[in-house]
C-alpha cells in the first residue's frame, strides 16, 4: 500500500511539472467559474443573432448517452444513429446520477455532455434532407453516410427564460423521419407530443422536472456564447493528461527495478 501511494503521488507531481500548476489552475478555476457563474456569461452576450426561427412550447423529455430501454421505447442509447461506438467515444455511461456540476464525475467526457436528439435521420432519408434541411448537400459517395446534422449547435429556452446551448447528436425521440417538424412548421404528434430529447446536463441546466415545455431554434457555431457547454473540453483535456503521464508511468516503474526479483529456491 504504501509503495503504491508514493507511485500515485510521483504520477500526480510529474503530472504538474509536465503541464505547469499554473495551467491547472488556470483551466480548473475556468471549470467552476463556467458552472457556478455560467448566468452572468449567458445575460452579458445577449440575444445571439439566428437566421432560424423558433420552435415553441415543444415537449422536452430526457435521455442520455449508455441509457436502456424504456417502457415508452425499447431503444437503448448505447449506440446513437450517427456513432455506433457512441458510449465509448463519449468516455462511458452520461449517468445523472453520478455528475459533479454538469459532466460525469466517474471520467471526463471527450464529447460535449450538453447534447440533444432531434426526430429527423438526414443519413436514413437523405431526399427529406435535401427538401428541407437549409444546409444539407448532396454527398459524394464516400461521404453518403456521414451525418450533416451532427453536431449542428441549438439554443434551448426554459419557460422562465434561461437559455442553453447544446450539440444534436441523435435521432429522437419516437421518430426518425420528421423533417418538416425539425426544419419546417409542422408540430410533434405521436405519444405526448414530445419533439425535443434533452441530455442530463441540458436538463439540470434549465431545472426541468419532467414533460417540460421549451422553445429551440438552430444557432450557428460562431454565434454561441461561452459557458460550460464549451468548456468541457478543457476538462477532458486535463484527464487525458492524466492518464497518458500515468501509463508512461507504469511503463516505466517496476517493483524490482533498483533490485533483482526474489529467487523461488
Amino acid at each position: 500500500m504504501q509503495r503504491y501511494r508514493k507511485r500515485t503521488l510521483f504520477t500526480f507531481l510529474a503530472l504538474l511539472s509536465s503541464l505547469g500548476s499554473s495551467l491547472v489552475a488556470n483551466l480548473s478555476s475556468r471549470l467552476h467559474a463556467a458552472e457556478v457563474s455560467d448566468s452572468a456569461a449567458i445575460s452579458s452576450s445577449g440575444e445571439p443573432k439566428s437566421d432560424f426561427p423558433w420552435r415553441r412550447n415543444i415537449v422536452t423529455t430526457f435521455f442520455w448517452i449508455g441509457q436502456g430501454g424504456s417502457s415508452i421505447s425499447a431503444t437503448t442509447n448505447v449506440a446513437s444513429a450517427w456513432d455506433a461506438k457512441w458510449t465509448a467515444d463519449y468516455g462511458g455511461i452520461d449517468d445523472p446520477a453520478r455528475h459533479v456540476g454538469f459532466c460525469p464525475s466517474r471520467f471526463a467526457a471527450t464529447e460535449n455532455p450538453f447534447y440533444v436528439a432531434l426526430p429527423f435521420n438526414d443519413v436514413a432519408f437523405p431526399e427529406l434532407a435535401k427538401k428541407y434541411c437549409p444546409w444539407y448537400k448532396t454527398p459524394n459517395e464516400a461521404n453518403r453516410y456521414v451525418s450533416q446534422c451532427k453536431g449542428h449547435w441549438i439554443e434551448i429556452r426554459n419557460k422562465d427564460g434561461r437559455v442553453a446551448y447544446a450539440q444534436w447528436q441523435d435521432v429522437g425521440p419516437l421518430r426518425t423521419d420528421h423533417a418538416s417538424y425539425v426544419f419546417g412548421d409542422d408540430r410533434p404528434h405521436d405519444f405526448n407530443h414530445a419533439g425535443l430529447d434533452v441530455s442530463p446536463a441540458i436538463h439540470d441546466y434549465l431545472g426541468l422536472t419532467g414533460l417540460d415545455l421549451t422553445d429551440w431554434r438552430f444557432v450557428d457555431a460562431d454565434a454561441v456564447p461561452d459557458g460550460p457547454w464549451r468548456t468541457y473540453g478543457e476538462q477532458a483535456v486535463i484527464y487525458a493528461a492524466l492518464k497518458q503521464k500515468e501509463l508512461q508511468i507504469e511503463g516505466d516503474w517496476h517493483p524490482y527495478k533498483k533490485s533483482a526479483p526474489p529467487s523461488d529456491q
